[in-house]
C-alpha cells in the first residue's frame, strides 16, 4: 500500500513540473506564417491589423480601419520674416494621452476663419507625437488662418482644430544687411523708383533679360521663374522642359472656361515699339481651350489695360513640342508691357511651356522707306511702306531688287525668281535635274558623218573603202549608216556585200572586229545599183572611247574575171557615211512570239516616279523624334538629339512594281533646305525595309556619300544601295559627329518632298 502511494505522489508531481514548463513557453514559439497573412479584428469584427504578407506583395504590420484621433489642441502662431511659425504642445482637446497609431499633424494656412482645410494639401506636417514647431515661408501677407489635423496611420483624419489667426511679417530696416535681398527675393512692383537712389542698384544685381530677350529666366531655370509660381499658385508648377532643363506647367481644370495666366515680367516701352515674341509649348492630349499663347499686356503709367499683343496657336499639335512666334506692336499710351504665358477659356488638360523670349524690334514701325531689324532677321520697306525685301526665319522670305524704281530682279515667297538677265557660271539645274543632263538625255543626232568621193573596184576578194572615226559615250544608243553606188560590170550572178569593221582605237583593216554585213543581190549589167549598210549599237557593247569604223566590201561569188566598182559619184548620186546618236541606252526588252497566242509576255521597259508616304526623324539613331514633324534630319548638332537620322518611305505599289522585276536604275530626289555649313555638306544615303515609320530606326549598312548645296534639290543615282527584292525606302543615316554631314531635308507633305524614280524592266 506504501509504494502505491509513493509511486501516485512521484506521478503528481512529474505532471505539476510538466504544466509549469509549459505555462512558461510562448504559444507561437514553434509557429510560422508560410505564404499569408494574419487578420486581427477588433470585439464588433471589424478588421483592425494585417500581419504578414500584405495585399500589394510586401510583407510587414499595416493597421486598418482605425477610429478617427482626437481633435489636436489649438496651435500657438507666432510671426516671422516673411512666414509664420506654428506650434503644437501635444495634447488633444478630447482624449488625455496621445492614441499609438498617431501617424503626424497636418498643418494647414487658410485664407478665411471658416474655410475647410484639404488633407490632401497640408501646408506642412508635424512628425513628432509629443508636439512640435514648424516655420512655414510665404509672401501673402493679409491675415491667414491656422488649423491642424492629426492623421492616424490607417490614414484616417481627426476633426480640425480651432482656428488661430496670424499675419506673416514683412521685413523690416533691421532685417536687411548687406547681401540678405538677393535675386528672387522682391516681387514684381515691390520696389517703386522713389525708393532706389541713383547708383544703388546695378544690372548685375537685380533679375534681367539675358542679351537682347528681355525676360528675365527666360528658360525657367531660376529663383525668379519660382518666385512668379509661389505668387500665382496653384494650378501652375514646374515641370521637365523641352527635352532638357525645366518647363513651366498649368493644369487647365476648370468647370467654366477660364483663363490661365501667368505674369513673366513689366517691362517699360513705348507706344509704337515692336516685340517678337516666341516660345515652345507642349500640351495634353485632352486639352480643351481656345488658344496657347504669349502675349505683351499693354498698359499706360495708371496700370491701365490698353489692350494685348498676342501671339498663339488656337490648333496645337497635341503630345509633342512645338513652337509659337511672332510679331507685336504696343498701342498709343503705352508705358509698359506685362509679359505672359496664357492658356485660354480652358476646361481641361494641361500646357507645358519653356524657352520663351521677348526682343525689341528695331527700327521705325511706320512710314515710309525703313528698316526693321530683329530675331527673325531683316525687313526693308520701300518708299510706299511696302515691304521690298524680308529676309526673316519662321515667316515666307522675298527680294525685289530695284533700279531707278523699277524692279530688276525678284524671288517671291515660293522661290520663283525673274531676273532681266541670268549668267550661270556653274551648274543649272530644273526640277533637280542638271540642265547639261535633260538636254544630253535626249538624241544627239549624227556625231559623225563622211562623203566619200572616190571609186574603189575589187575583183573577187574584200576591199577597204572608207574609215570614219567618232568617241562613244556611256550609255548611249548610235545607228551606223552607209549608203552609195554600186556597179557589177560583166554579170548578174554573185552577190555585192558591204562589212562595218571596227578597228578601236588602233588603225582598222580587213580582219578587224566586224560589226555588220549587208548582202545585195546584183542588177542586170552595167546597171547602177544603191547599196546601203546600217548597224544599231550601245555603248555597253561597243565600249566607250574612240572607235575607228571601216567600211569595206567585195564582190562575192561572181563569174570570172568580175569586177565591182563602189563609190561611182556623178551628179545627183552622193554617197554617205555617219555615225549618229539616237538617245539614251535603253535594256534590251521583248520576247520570242511563234503567232500561236501561247507565248510569255513579252520584258518591257518602265520609268515610274513614286511619291514620299511618309517621313520622320531618328534622335540618337533610336526613337522617334516627333519635334521635327516630317522633316528629314541627318547628322550631329548637339549632345540634345546626338546623331539624327531619318526614315523616308514610299507606296506600297512599289512593291508591287518590283517584284521580279530587275533595277536597271535607281534614282531619289532630296531637297535640303540646311546644312551646318554655309558651303553645303555631305548626305549618306542608305536604303531600309519599312512598310510604315516605325517607332525605332534601322536601315541598310551600305551607303552613298553625295555632296548637296544649300536649298538645292537634286536627283541622284542610288542603284548601287537599292535593289528590287529587299528595299522600299530611302535612310540618311551618316553615323557621324562630324558637322559636315549635319543637315536637314524636305519631308513628306512639304513643298518638294522626296521622290524615288526607279527604271525597271519586267
Amino acid at each position: 500500500m506504501a509504494d502505491g502511494l509513493s509511486q501516485l505522489a512521484a506521478r503528481l508531481a512529474d505532471l505539476e513540473h510538466r504544466y509549469t514548463q509549459l505555462a512558461r513557453t510562448s504559444r507561437l514559439a514553434y509557429s510560422s506564417i508560410e505564404d499569408g497573412a494574419v487578420e486581427v479584428y477588433d470585439a464588433g469584427g471589424s478588421l483592425r491589423a494585417v500581419i504578414g504578407q500584405q495585399p500589394d506583395g510586401t510583407s510587414g504590420i499595416n493597421a486598418v480601419n482605425a477610429p478617427p484621433p482626437p481633435t489636436p489642441s489649438a496651435p500657438q502662431v507666432e510671426p516671422v520674416l516673411n512666414g509664420v511659425r506654428i506650434t503644437w504642445d501635444g495634447a488633444f482637446t478630447d482624449a488625455d494621452a496621445t492614441p499609438l497609431d498617431l501617424s503626424r499633424v497636418q498643418v494647414h494656412l487658410l485664407t478665411s476663419a471658416d474655410a475647410e482645410p484639404d488633407v490632401m494639401w497640408p501646408a506642412a506636417t508635424i512628425e513628432a507625437a509629443s508636439g512640435a514647431s514648424v516655420t512655414i515661408a510665404t509672401n501673402y501677407y493679409a491675415p491667414i488662418w491656422v488649423r491642424l489635423i492629426a492623421v492616424n496611420t490607417s490614414g484616417t483624419p481627426s476633426l480640425p482644430s480651432v482656428t488661430v489667426q496670424t499675419t506673416a511679417r514683412r521685413a523690416a530696416a533691421a532685417d536687411v544687411g548687406t547681401g540678405v535681398i538677393q535675386q528672387g527675393h522682391i516681387a514684381v512692383g515691390a520696389i517703386i523708383t522713389p525708393h532706389l537712389a541713383v547708383g544703388s542698384v546695378t544690372p548685375d544685381q537685380i533679375a534681367v533679360g539675358q542679351g537682347t530677350n528681355i525676360i528675365p529666366d527666360p528658360g525657367f531655370e531660376g529663383a525668379v521663374i519660382a518666385a512668379a509660381i509661389a505668387s500665382a499658385g496653384a494650378p501652375w508648377s514646374l515641370a521637365r522642359g523641352n527635352r532638357t532643363g525645366v518647363g513651366v506647367r498649368t493644369d487647365c481644370l476648370a468647370d467654366t472656361p477660364t483663363y490661365f495666366t501667368l505674369p513673366l515680367a513689366a517691362v517699360p516701352v513705348l507706344a509704337g515699339t515692336q516685340l517678337y515674341l516666341a516660345v515652345d509649348i507642349l500640351p495634353s492630349d485632352d486639352l480643351n481651350a481656345t488658344g496657347v499663347k504669349i502675349l505683351a499686356r499693354w498698359e499706360n503709367a495708371a496700370g491701365t489695360v490698353l489692350g494685348y499683343g498676342v501671339v498663339e496657336t488656337t490648333a496645337p499639335v497635341s503630345g509633342m513640342w512645338q513652337r509659337i512666334t511672332g510679331q507685336v506692336a504696343a498701342p498709343q499710351g503705352t508705358t509698359q508691357a506685362v509679359l505672359c504665358l496664357e492658356a485660354s477659356a480652358a476646361t481641361a488638360g494641361w500646357v507645358v511651356f519653356d524657352n520663351a523670349e521677348a526682343h525689341q524690334i528695331f527700327g521705325r514701325v511706320t512710314g515710309g522707306a525703313r528698316a526693321e531689324v530683329g530675331p527673325q532677321g531683316v525687313r526693308l520697306f520701300d518708299e510706299t511702306g511696302e515691304e521690298a525685301v524680308s529676309l526673316v526665319t519662321g515667316e515666307p522670305q522675298y527680294l525685289t531688287l530695284r533700279s531707278d524704281g523699277q524692279p530688276v530682279a525678284t524671288i517671291d515667297t515660293d522661290g520663283s525668281a525673274g531676273f532681266n538677265d541670268v549668267n550661270v557660271a556653274g551648274e543649272l539645274t530644273v526640277g533637280g535635274e542638271p540642265v547639261t543632263e535633260l538636254l544630253g538625255a535626249g538624241p544627239k543626232g549624227v556625231i559623225a558623218r563622211a562623203h566619200p568621193g572616190s571609186t574603189v573596184t575589187a575583183t573577187g576578194s574584200e576591199m577597204g573603202y572608207f574609215e570614219l572615226p567618232f568617241t562613244a559615250e556611256a550609255g548611249r544608243l548610235y545607228r551606223v549608216g552607209f549608203r552609195a553606188t554600186a556597179d557589177l560590170d560583166t554579170a548578174t550572178d554573185g552577190e555585192i556585200r558591204l562589212y562595218l569593221r571596227d578597228g578601236g582605237t588602233a588603225r582598222p583593216t580587213i580582219t578587224s572586229t566586224l560589226r555588220e554585213t549587208s548582202i545585195h543581190t546584183p542588177a542586170q549589167t552595167g546597171r547602177f545599183q544603191q547599196v546601203e549598210l546600217e548597224h544599231i549599237t550601245s555603248s555597253t557593247t561597243l565600249g566607250t572611247g574612240l572607235h575607228r569604223l571601216l567600211l569595206s566590201f567585195e564582190n562575192s561569188g561572181g563569174s570570172t574575171g568580175q569586177t565591182l566598182e563602189l563609190g561611182l559619184t556623178t551628179t545627183g548620186r552622193t554617197n554617205v557615211f555617219y555615225v549618229e546618236d539616237t538617245g539614251p541606252e535603253l535594256p534590251l526588252t521583248g520576247g520570242y512570239n511563234t503567232g500561236g497566242g501561247t507565248a510569255d509576255d513579252p520584258v518591257q521597259t518602265y520609268t515610274k516616279t513614286y511619291a514620299c508616304s511618309w517621313s520622320g526623324s531618328y534622335a540618337n539613331r533610336s526613337g522617334y523624334n516627333a519635334y521635327y514633324g516630317t522633316y528629314c534630319m541627318q547628322g550631329y548638332y548637339s549632345a540634345n538629339n546626338g546623331v539624327q537620322s531619318s526614315l523616308m518611305g514610299f507606296p506600297a505599289v512599289l512593291a508591287t512594281d518590283l517584284a521580279g522585276a530587275k533595277i536597271e536604275k535607281a534614282e531619289v530626289y532630296l531637297y535640303f533646305d540646311h546644312w551646318y555649313y554655309a558651303s553645303g555638306g555631305k548626305a549618306a544615303i542608305r536604303a531600309h525595309k519599312h512598310a510604315s515609320r516605325p517607332t525605332k530606326f534601322s536601315c541598310d549598312t551600305e551607303a552613298q556619300t553625295i555632296t548637296w548645296k544649300r536649298n538645292q534639290g537634286k536627283w541622284v543615282d542610288i542603284s548601287a544601295v537599292f535593289d528590287s527584292t529587299t528595299w522600299r525606302g530611302i535612310a540618311l543615316d551618316p553615323n557621324t559627329t562630324d558637322r559636315t554631314y549635319y543637315g536637314r531635308a524636305r519631308g513628306y507633305g512639304q513643298t518638294y518632298p522626296p521622290r524615288l524614280r526607279v527604271t525597271y524592266t519586267k
